[in-house]
């Protein structure tokens, strides 16, 4: 019972199950609202977090992993690769299981799983490309440990969603735990992506 409230009045929640989420309302005891008193909405079922993002803080603001406990940027988009290729993206090194996000809007295009058989997964391992709303830019996240549950290709997220975690799947060599990250404006070449994001103050630059 809230301290000076109707002795009818009560506290309730209701669970959505099918959208997982729990809606806060007020409910009475009798079929009508005593007199003189207003009914406000508290929270609408759109606006309440799902209970796992409840329980973790906000993702970085244009930063696409977390940032504890380890951050550390190395800057060697364009370094020489094998096979003459050049990197084209940045490595954030971090430990086993950071959570990764989605850095805009859009749709998992493109899913590399390990053991797949495709060339291009043993050098990415675990890899998502993201393409923003609208299709035109898009974002390649490497070397997973694992996907967010509940993603496929094809699947729609939002900025700030996980989408996958930190790992050493592919080439970077066991133990060497790193997010690989790319940045292509408009679809086209790859970009250093150091351009883009809003580097968190935990996170180093070397």
């Amino acid at each position: 019972m809230l301290r000076g409230s109707h002795p009818t009045l009560a506290l309730s929640a209701l669970t959505i199950a099918a959208l997982a989420t729990t809606v806060l309302a007020i409910s009475f005891d009798a079929g009508a609202a005593p007199a003189g008193v207003t009914i406000t909405t508290i929270v609408g079922a759109g606006d309440v977090l799902q209970p796992a993002q409840r329980l973790r803080p906000p993702a970085p603001e244009n930063f696409p992993m977390q940032v504890t406990p380890r951050c550390m940027i190395l800057d060697n988009f364009g370094d020489p690769r094998s096979g003459g290729r050049t990197h084209e993206g940045v490595d954030i090194m971090a430990t086993l299981g950071q959570e990764v996000y989605a850095m805009a809007d859009g749709t998992l295009t493109y899913q590399n799983v390990v053991g797949d058989g495709r060339a291009g997964t043993a050098l990415s391992g675990n890899s998502w490309k993201l393409t923003s709303v609208g299709g035109g830019t898009y974002w390649f996240y490497a070397h997973l440990s694992n996907f967010a549950p509940g993603l496929a290709k094809g699947s729609t997220v939002f900025k700030g969603e996980v989408i996958g975690y930190v790992g050493d799947t592919g080439n970077p060599g066991t133990g060497n735990y790193h997010l690989h990250f790319e940045w292509h404006p408009g679809g086209g070449a790859a970009v250093n992506p150091l351009g883009l994001m809003t580097v968190p103050p935990q996170c180093s630059v070397v």
